[in-house]
């Protein structure tokens, strides 16, 4: 399949599931999957794209990998891209196939599990804040966005390349937190006040569910976890963007008050 045909049947979550391909967009993106180190199929450049500098130095990345390039219109570019501004240039890459955490998971050792989060930018917010606090694995439930959709993948800002993302159901997710003796936590806005919890004290592994804004937890996560958390919030402030008290809570169990910071591992 020529490389604009599938770059555009990739705009389907549905073709993206089947061939187990993903598409990067933009040169910031595309060269941060260059950096990763993963694999890239090929890459589709606008015909008018080729005076930038930087799109330029992607050239030079492509052509030491030997990763086939074909030149396209700019109106070709555009039609095959999902994201408003693809800026020239579009990458094809395999999903990354991640292997699940091993342990042993050490004190300070951090999971997030995205419970149905629809909004793109908000997951692209999310993994990349998860990749920036040290999480070990992320795991997104079933009615989360597409991870592998592009305005994820570009609001990632690169950390879907390194930082594992896993499609699993909360069967799986739960079984996997209870076997390896990870407290469960939620963030929901009737949890308790960060500063009411002696975070010092935790020392067990943890996970952080994140959930919906409008829905909140679905009823199987609210049913499974040890303890709902909640950022305390100004007078008149009825909520936070989930990516906002996400970063927020990673920070917290982070540094735990100050006693520790990131796990040297795991």
């Amino acid at each position: 399949m020529k490389l604009l045909t599938l770059a555009r049947d990739l705009q389907r979550r549905k073709a993206r599931e089947r061939q187990q391909l993903f598409v990067a967009e933009g040169v910031r993106t595309v060269e941060s999957l260059l950096a990763s180190g993963l694999a890239v199929q090929g890459l589709l450049l606008a015909d008018d794209a080729q005076g930038n500098e930087r799109v330029r130095a992607v050239l030079d990345m492509c052509d030491a990998r030997r990763i086939a390039v074909a030149t396209v219109s700019a109106r070709e570019l555009q039609e095959a891209a999902d994201t408003e501004s693809p800026q020239g240039v579009l990458a094809i890459a395999p999903i990354p196939s991640w292997e699940m955490p091993a342990p042993p998971f050490v004190d300070g050792t951090r999971f997030l599990v995205l419970d149905a989060l629809q909004d793109p930018g908000n997951v692209g917010t999310v993994v990349r804040t998860a990749a920036a606090m040290g999480v070990r694995a992320t795991f997104a439930l079933p009615g989360t966005v597409d991870v592998w959709n592009a305005k994820v993948v570009r609001g990632s800002m690169g950390a879907l390349f390194t930082h594992p993302v896993y499609l699993l159901d909360w069967t799986t997710v739960a079984g996997f937190m209870a076997q390896h003796d990870v407290t469960l936590w939620a963030a929901d806005m009737d949890g308790t006040p960060l500063p009411e919890l002696a975070l010092h004290q935790v020392a067990a592994p943890q996970a952080l569910v994140v959930s919906n804004e409008g829905a909140g937890l679905t009823p199987a996560v609210a049913a499974s976890v040890q303890r709902t958390v909640a950022v305390p919030m100004a007078a008149g402030v009825e909520s936070l963007n989930v990516g906002v008290a996400t970063g927020i809570l990673l920070y917290a169990m982070a540094f735990r008050g100050g006693r520790s910071g990131y796990p040297a591992a795991g």
